[in-house]
């Protein structure tokens, strides 16, 4: 076939062809329609299926992921000042596309299908490609996803370099695991597009934008599979993509989207019409369409694509920008009512859902949370109380305590603005940061709940304060720094803020210091607003133990007892016992050793370790950092955040706050450091394992 001419601008019966440059103009062609098309591998290329779905299954169920992924990419592409909406519309039964009309829009994509359904048989794979092939040959009932009051997939569409920054057209379509955001967002992973096809029965997706300050519609699709043979003999990667038609080797094949060309015919505007997709009337935008979406589970209702459980999504995940006017949503299906979920409706929304298993997710729980979250917005900054964000409850001693307690006492709402500072290690540079907490009881809840919100984004996978019944609401700025220090410390799913994340570790310094003060500082205060000042009660059993026994029993009355007793023999004292080894404060932390002359080869000690409390002692300490451990919020890890050195002794980590210690010299020494500056407690005990001071032994003989 011969090359087409370049130069000119296509009319709107024509199609885009290859492009001159990544960013150059378009050559005026008559390609064949558009298709489905996989690159052919090379035999180099290395083998790999795709394992993004791993990330977030485990995370959430599947409305939950579509809504939480979906949105997001939303507001981070919102319009300055505007109010984003996003629809989710079920096509259902009765506006499915017709077998004849939906196959324009599978063109190419039943081969591939079926090499992937070609597995082993018992391959759930294989199974569920078999269920897609019987899929294509049915009316396609459809699911749409789309958006107003945001800018569309902005960029070149014709660039295709291994990054690049700022372009949203090539994140969508042409990235898998980089991201084109810039930090302010709220995704940063480039796998939240995952979400499409694993909503869809035949894990395939096409997506209609228009583009701020454009004119035109384009249409593209993407797939992901497996990797597969084709009968051709032919080796093919898991990605295809619903493009033009070209003429171009698989070497230097581009796919490029459809292109409306502003006309009103041609098959954008017919995919425009079959969908119902009113871009023009919305304006710039992305509208995706799932086809035949997963709308029933196998074994649970809650895994199923229905309006009730994306409406329960919705008020779970993105309750924050709903009750800020940042968003609304709307889903419709023939035959169910309409559901508009806004500043105004979203109370009355929780009357229509069904509840949510986890207790957080409760709807008492999301309507206080809700109720909460509206009281906070309407707060300005001097109605905050300023404070250092605590590493501990000693932190909070010079705060007005008392007055605190009697106002969290009544169930009155308290709001605090915390700060503390952001440290990055390229370039080093220090910033003041702060977050804001709001707290208020609720003796009706069964247990306490923390509600932990990233710019729009609920980050829902952390609860720290289930022992008192209490809910908070955390606020971190997305645009702040401290934002962008807790997005480098989320996953791929953003479930939760991980100190121990790699990011984390890479782009900040303290970066685990500065997540755990922001997880723990509703616990902390909490717990300071919960004690009570300790108060010796003289009288406590008066009634019991009269403090004049004779003048209670009256005149005459002599207490009992032995006339003559015979004096008490004296007790020899018991010699006292050295102790063989010693603990003393070093700087960061603590060392242990023998003490001088002390016989201590071939013992074996463990030691346990914790921050010091205000009341309580040493139990309180201990249990206090158990608490934190089952949280998923320890003070520190010896495993990853402490340092040991040994001389004469060998040691063995055997949790988060304890150490083993099998000494094999006399004069042994052992110091652990990388405690921030509060006191702790040490508490050292011998462990007795007489294999291990046998082997010591026989070592020492030999």
């Amino acid at each position: 076939m011969p090359k087409p001419a370049r130069g000119g601008k296509p009319s709107a019966t024509n199609y885009y062809g290859r492009p001159k440059s990544f960013t150059g103009g378009w050559a005026v062609v008559n390609y064949p329609a558009p298709r489905w098309r996989f690159a052919r591998m090379s035999p180099s290329q290395v083998n790999q299926d795709p394992v993004q779905g791993e990330f977030f299954t485990a995370a959430a169920d599947l409305p939950d992921r579509l809504v939480r992924e979906t949105i997001q990419n939303s507001l981070d592409a919102r319009r300055s000042g505007e109010t984003v909406k996003v629809r989710f519309a079920f096509s259902g039964a009765e506006r499915a596309l017709p077998v004849e009309t939906a196959r324009q829009y599978l063109f190419g994509i039943r081969s591939h299908i079926q090499a992937a359904a070609d597995g082993p048989a018992d391959s759930a794979e294989a199974g569920a490609m078999r269920a897609a092939l019987e899929c294509l040959d049915r009316p396609m009932t459809f699911l749409t996803v789309g958006d107003s009051g945001t800018t569309g997939l902005m960029g070149a569409v014709g660039a295709n370099r291994e990054r690049e920054p700022g372009n949203d057209f090539w994140g969508f379509f042409r990235s898998v695991g980089i991201s084109p955001k810039g930090e302010d967002s709220g995704g940063s992973w480039g796998l939240g597009k995952w979400v499409f096809p694993d909503a869809s029965s035949i894990n395939a997706y096409l997506g209609v934008t228009r583009r701020q300050g454009e004119d035109r519609d384009l249409l593209m699709g993407m797939a992901m599979l497996k990797t597969h043979h084709l009968s051709d003999g032919n080796k093919y990667p898991p990605y295809g993509y619903f493009a033009v038609g070209s003429d171009a080797d698989d070497d230097e094949w581009l796919p490029l989207p459809v292109d409306s060309g502003g006309s009103p015919n041609g098959l954008v505007a017919q995919a425009i019409r079959d969908f119902s997709l009113d871009r023009r009337r919305e304006g710039s935008g992305l509208s995706v369409v799932v086809p035949f979406p997963r709308e029933s589970g196998e074994d649970d209702d809650d895994a199923a694509l229905t309006p009730a459980t994306i409406a329960r999504a919705v008020v779970i995940q993105y309750f924050i920008p709903i009750v800020r006017g940042d968003l609304e949503v709307e889903i419709v299906k023939p035959g169910e009512r309409r559901r508009q979920i806004n500043d105004e409706t979203i109370e009355a929304e929780l009357g229509h859902i069904a509840p949510p298993r986890r207790d957080d997710n409760s709807l008492p729980a999301l309507r206080g949370a809700i109720r909460l979250a509206r009281w906070a917005e309407r707060l300005k900054d001097d109605d905050h109380i300023e404070l250092p964000a605590p590493r501990s409850g000693s932190a909070l001693d010079a705060l007005d305590l008392s007055t605190l307690r009697n106002s969290y006492d009544q169930s009155e709402r308290l709001a605090f603005r915390l700060t503390l500072n952001a440290r990055r290690r390229d370039p080093d540079t220090t910033k003041p940061v702060n977050f804001r907490l709001y707290l208020e009881r609720d003796d009706d809840l069964p247990r306490g709940h923390d509600y932990f919100v990233r710019g729009h984004l609920r980050i829902p996978g952390m609860d720290h304060i289930g022992s008192h019944k209490a809910r908070a609401l955390v606020l971190v700025d997305g645009e702040s720094e401290l934002g962008h220090l807790l997005r480098d410390a989320e996953g791929p799913a953003h479930a939760t803020w991980d100190p121990q994340a790699q990011r984390l570790k890479d782009r900040w310094i303290g970066g685990y210091d500065r997540v755990q003060r922001v997880r723990r500082a509703a616990l902390l205060i909490l717990q300071r607003l919960v004690e009570r000042p300790e108060e010796r009660q003289f009288d406590a059993l008066a009634d019991l133990f009269p403090s004049n026994l004779d003048a209670e029993r009256g005149p005459g009355i002599k207490r009992p007892g032995p006339v003559n007793p015979d004096p008490p023999r004296p007790i020899p004292p018991s010699p006292p016992r050295r102790s063989l080894v010693a603990l003393a404060d070093i700087s960061g932390g603590f060392s242990f050793r023998a003490t001088t002359g002390a016989e201590t080869a071939g013992s074996v000690w463990d030691l346990r370790f914790a921050y010091d409390v205000v009341r309580g002692g040493k139990s309180r300490a201990f249990r206090q950092f158990e608490q934190g451990v089952s949280q998923g919020t320890p003070d520190f890890s010896a495993r990853n955040d402490l340092e040991v050195d040994s001389d004469g002794c060998e040691y063995e980590v055997i949790s988060d706050n304890a150490i083993r210690v099998g000494v094999f010299r006399h004069d042994f020494r052992l110091t652990v450091t990388g405690f921030d500056e509060r006191d702790v407690l040490v508490e050292a005990s011998e462990a007795r394992r007489p294999e291990y001071r046998d082997e010591v032994n026989a070592e020492a003989r030999a």
